[in-house]
Order: C-alpha cells, then structure tokens, then sequence
C-alpha cells in the first residue's frame, strides 16, 4: 500500500495537476501525502557571486516567493475536502537533491516533467531526471501537458528483464493491483542477462498472474523505429495511462547520467511513467 507520498510542487501550471494526482493515490490508499516546495538560496545559483547586483537579487528573491506561495496555494486547493491526512514542508537549496532526502522516506515520489518553457531564475533543477537515480524510491513522473483521472487503469509494463525493470515492477505493484489490464511489453529477441524476450516475458507474466493481476503479453522484435518511440507508440495504441519501466544511468565524474532510452522518455513523455532504479 501507499501510505507515504510526497509530491514535488513547484511554481509551474503543471503543479497543481500533479499534486491532484498525488492526492487520488493517497486517497486509494488511505496514506499520508507530503507537499514539498524546495527554495534555491544564493548560493546555489552560480552567476550571482562577482556580477549580480542587489537589484538581480532582489528580483531573484521575489520571484522565488512568489512561487513559493503559488505553490502553496496549488497544493492546498488540491488537498481542500480529502479523506487523507497530509503536511507542507519547505526546503531550500538544490531541488532534486532536497526532493531525493525527503523523498526517501516516502513509499512514492510524484515529480513532473521538465517545463523548458518555465524554467526558473537560474539553473534547472533537473528534478525528474536526477530523482529517480538518486533517491532510491520509485518515482513516478507525471508530463506537465494532460490531465490523468485514471492513472493506473491500463498499465504497460516495459521489460527488459533487467534489474532495474524488476525493481519498478515490484515497487508498482500497490498501483497494478487496482488496475484493469496489465500489458507486458519485451522488445527485441534477448533480455538482460540472458534468456529470450518470450521466455521472460512469460515468466513475469505467470509471476503477476499469481498476485491476481489480469496480464497480456505483448512482445515487438524492433526495427527501424527506437525503443522509446515504440514504447510511447505502444501506450497509445493501449490507451495506457501508465508506464511502468526501469530507470537506468551511470556515473560520470560523479553526477549521476540518465541512459538514452530512460532520458528519451522523459524528454518525449506522453503518459505518467514510474520509474524505479
């Protein structure tokens, strides 16, 4: 069950949708929803020693109240009548990093997908893409265009057989329990480690069979097309409001570094993913 989740709220439009989702899970769940707004302090915005003056930073502070209370009051519309219990923390310094602590004592991270559109006085936070490597929780990463009122009812499951792909299947499993119709994806001819795709994609299948889920199988040999336009192409065609799948990087002089395929769903997200890692 989800009883802890915490959503990042920032001051984007998109943050109010977010935080309406977190609450619907909270409420299925009967769990514990935690609103986190994170403030950059000066000194975690790099132009401002040498060359800002005190006007830039006066402009800098007054925009990061306003968000502030924009998020506030985002998080406490969506909230307002619920049958859950909840709290407002704030935090400052970089995002993704105070999201990360916080979140790991959470069963569920809500985060949205980068607005370019929006971006915030200074440096991006990068929140969705360095979270989900660094927090060791699963995440779930909602895009900041559409509105989810039935996150969850039909499910696809990207299976690579790989660790990473296991952990997000074991930690969706409080959302796969409520949903309609579970579809495993494979795509290719071998998984992770070995084995062909039909052979792991059947074991999964029998595995979430014996917890209940209802389970098709589904399996595309690839081709031209790459594997995150499949993917997203392959939700369409389900009507998925869900993605479930691994979320893989590597370290490079110490910042954690999205993989191509996990990056590209993120820049291209059509649908809610949780991702683990």
């Amino acid at each position: 069950m989800l009883k802890d989740i915490l959503v990042h709220v920032d001051g984007g439009p998109a943050a109010a949708r977010r935080v309406e989702a977190a609450a619907v899970l909270a409420e299925a769940g009967e769990g514990h929803l935690v609103g986190l707004h994170v403030t950059s302090g000066a000194e975690d915005l790099p132009w401002i020693e040498g060359y800002a003056t005190e006007m830039v930073i006066r402009y800098a502070t007054e925009r990061a109240e306003a968000e502030r209370i924009r998020a506030r009051d985002a998080f406490d519309r969506q909230i307002a009548g619920r049958a859950i219990t909840h709290e407002w923390r704030e935090a400052t310094g970089l995002a993704d990093r105070a999201v990360a602590l916080h979140g790991r004592t959470a069963d569920l991270i809500v985060l949205g997908q980068s607005e370019p559109a929006t971006a915030t006085f200074g440096p991006a936070p990068a929140v969705a893409e360095h979270v989900p490597l660094s927090a060791g929780r699963p995440c779930l990463v909602l895009p900041y265009a559409g509105h989810w009122p039935t996150l969850g009812r039909r499910v696809l499951v990207a299976w690579d057989g790989g660790r990473e792909a296991a952990r997000a299947v074991h930690d969706a499993l409080p959302l796969l329990h409520r949903a309609e119709q579970v579809t495993i994806v494979t795509i290719g001819d071998r998984l992770q480690g070995g084995g062909t795709a039909a052979q792991g994609a059947a074991a999964l299948g029998a595995h979430l069979t014996r917890h209940g889920l209802a389970v098709e199988v589904r399996h595309d040999g690839g081709g031209s097309i790459g594997v995150p336009d499949l993917l997203l192409s392959l939700a369409s065609d389900l009507s998925a409001d869900l993605m479930v799948m691994g979320a893989y990087g590597h370290n490079r002089l110490r910042d954690l570094i999205m993989g191509g395929v996990t990056r590209a769903i993120l820049d291209h997200m059509t649908l809610p993913v949780l991702m683990s890692h």
